[in-house]
Parts: structure tokens; sequence; C-alpha cells
């Protein structure tokens, strides 16, 4: 036979073996589905419904049970846990829980992220989830369902390497777990929109590398804590709580800072700390029952372009208003501010954009003439508008504000 119809025939027989070789691979996979399918039929065959639980299967070892059950995908294998007693008892176990996620592979191209239905596995089987992937997993972001509420698992505490948990939305219960203190990686922690109640842990003091915190619209209570070591944080939004105490004005690098939102809650003091902030772009702090005189050194925060503190019982001045220069806009609506509106200041900020004053006790003083600024909305008492300010244009006030305003 020539050299190259050798080669031929060569090629050709090594292509009819690996041919060969994948019909064999595809019959053991269809083989593999069918007992599993058949195991799955006999099982549920097994089940009486009448029952709550079904009890003819109590003798049988649970060493075997669980080598039954151990290759049903784990988002089917806890269908079965009212066939009896004794199959719940085994399947709710730790053990099982390992053999399962192992056999079933479970963790398979889970590489950097949650898979959403941890949220709904039994307490063994997230902290197994946890411990395997404690090294690997980057991002925990799922949404609950919203018809369900869940804890938040004390499990994720385990997730050492996670640099991101993005659970908002979620109707999370309970409280934050001590133990995530461990995430030292987090970076961005958003819980929002939850049920979560309780104190703060102390232990959101060690998280050094966290940059943002969420914790917007939740029923977390008790004095916010001082958080020293926190030197990277940016972000900070914990409006509609019910905290108490002064608002949260310590941190590891207090020039860091650039958002800051305390609204709807119960604090009773701005501390005069406020003005370490001094790299602040957005405070906002309304509905709180300050009931104090506003510190000045509210005044000193220069890089400052949104204000609003409406519904607080603030009293005092506005004189020193005129620093903040990149303010676009101010809302002081419903509060026991008095004195003099100091226009010359008003008028000097070049980038204001949105004024809201009205509900307080603050007289008229100079004109103020706003032609050709950048301000759109003005709300202030309707005899300090008419006889003291001029401008080029109307100023409607399009916020929603309370009855007290009129």
């Amino acid at each position: 036979m020539p050299p190259g119809e050798a080669g031929t025939a060569m090629i050709l027989r090594a292509l009819e073996n690996i041919q060969a070789t994948m019909c064999a691979m595809k019959k053991e996979v269809s083989d593999m589905k069918e007992a599993q399918r058949y195991l799955s039929n006999q099982v549920l065959g097994l089940q009486n419904r009448n029952k709550k639980f079904f009890t003819r299967l109590r003798d049988v070892p649970l060493e075997i049970i669980a080598q039954i059950f151990a290759w049903i995908p784990v988002r089917t294998v806890l269908h079965f846990r009212r066939l009896s007693k004794t199959i719940y008892q085994c399947l709710m176990t730790t053990q099982f829980a390992v053999l399962n996620m192992q056999t079933a592979d479970f963790l398979k191209g889970l590489e950097d992220r949650v898979d959403r239905t941890w949220f709904h596995l039994p307490e063994p089987y997230q902290t197994v989830y946890a411990n395997a992937m404690s090294g690997q997993l980057k991002i925990v972001t799922s949404k609950i369902g919203y018809t369900e509420t869940k804890a938040l698992p004390e499990s994720i505490t385990r997730l050492t390497a996670v640099e991101e948990i993005q659970l908002a939305c979620g109707k999370l219960t309970g409280s934050i777990p001590d133990g995530i203190g461990a995430l030292q990686n987090l970076t961005n922690l958003d819980l929002r929109l939850n049920k979560l109640t309780g104190p703060l842990p102390s232990s959101l003091n060690v998280l050094v590398a966290l940059q943002t915190l969420y914790l917007t619209g939740n029923q977390l209570c008790g004095e916010f804590p001082a958080l020293p070591n926190l030197h990277a944080l940016q972000s900070l939004f914990i409006d509609g709580n019910r905290f108490t105490g002064p608002i949260p004005t310590v941190f590891g690098s207090p020039h860091t800072l650039l958002d800051l939102s305390v609204s709807c809650n119960r604090f009773s003091a701005i501390p005069a700390t406020i003005g370490h902030l001094s790299n602040l772009v957005e405070l906002t702090m309304c509905d709180n029952p300050f009931a104090h005189e506003i510190p000045s050194a509210i005044w000193t925060l220069t890089e400052l372009t949104l204000l609003e503190m409406k519904n607080c019982k603030l009293s005092g001045s506005f004189a020193g208003i005129g620093n903040l220069q990149q303010l676009e806009c101010l809302d002081a609506c419903n509060n026991q501010f008095s004195g003099e509106l100091p226009f010359r200041e008003i008028q000097s900020m070049e980038n204001l954009v949105h004024l809201h004053l009205i509900g307080n006790q603050m007289s008229g003083g100079e004109m103020l003439d706003m032609t050709g600024t950048k301000l759109y909305t003005m709300c202030v008492d309707p005899d300090i508008q008419m006889n003291h300010v001029v401008g080029e244009k109307e100023y409607y006030c399009t916020s929603r504000h309370t009855a007290e305003d009129t």
C-alpha cells in the first residue's frame, strides 16, 4: 500500500475509534439519566399523600438513604423531605448536605458569585456551601422572592473572599450578624429596603476595605457606632431607620466621605464634628428631631452641592451660607430658622438652582436680585418673595412640602 494511503487509513481508523468512544460515553450518560429518573419515580411512588409523613421507610439504614438521595440535585432533593420522618432527619443533616453537594455538582460553574438557591436552602446546606466557596466567592448578589421573607444567613460571614454583598429589596429579616467583621475584603455592603432589625454590630468597624454602606429602608435602631477604622468609606446611606443619638461623624478618614444620608431617623443632634467631613458633596438629614441651633460648622462644608435638612426643628440663622459656593440645592423648609435672610450671601452663590426655605420664621432684609442667575425654583414665605425678591422670571416651587408650608 502506498505511504499516502497508509496514512489516510490510520486517520480513518483513529476517527472511527473516537466516534465509537463518543457513542459509548453518550450511552453511559443516557443510562445514568435513565437510572436517575427511575430512582426518582420509585421514591415518589413510596409517598403516601394522605399523611404528613410516610413511616414505612423508618427502618432503612440512614447510610443507604443518604446514598440513594445523594444523586438527586440539590434543587429537588429537598422536595422528598415529607416522605418520612427518617428521610427528613437524614436530608437535614450537615453530613448529607456535604455528600449531596459533592455528588450532584451543586458547586459546578459557580466560580465567583452566589446562586440564588442558597437563600432558600436549610441552614446546613447554606453552611456547607459557604465553607466550600469561602476562598473564591467574590460577589453575593441575589434577589430573594418578593413574597417570602428570609433571615440573612449567619453563614454569610464565612465567605471571607467576598468583595460585594448586594442584597437590596429582598425582605431579609433579623439582625446583621456580628461575624460580618470577618469579611476583610468587603468593599460594598448593600442591604437597602429589607426588614432588618436591631442595632448595628460593632464589628462593622473592622471592615477596613469598606467603601460604600447602604442600609436605607430597614428597621435598624440604637446609636450608630463610631467607625474609626474605616478609612476608605466614601458613601453612607442609612436613611429610613430608627437610629438615635447624634448623626455619625466619626470615621477613620473623615475627608474621604463624599455622601452622607441620614434622613427619616430619630437622631437628636448634629455634632460640631460635622465640620470634619470636609469633602462632603451631598448631605441629607431631613425628618430628624434635632430641635437645636444649627452648628456653624455646617457652613464650612464648602464642597457641598446638596444640603437637605427640612422638618428638623432646627433654629439659628443662615449667616455664613455664602461659603457654600458649590451648592446647587438647599432645602431647609419647616424649621425654626429666624433673622433676616442673608440675601447678599445667597446672591453670591452662582451655582444655586433650588432654594427651599418656606415654613420658617425669617424676615426679608435687603432686596434679593436673582437676575441672570441659575436659580430655577424658590420656596420662601409669600411676603418675602413678594417684597424682597426680584428677577427676570417667576420662581415656582416644584417640591412637595407638607401642609406646614402654608
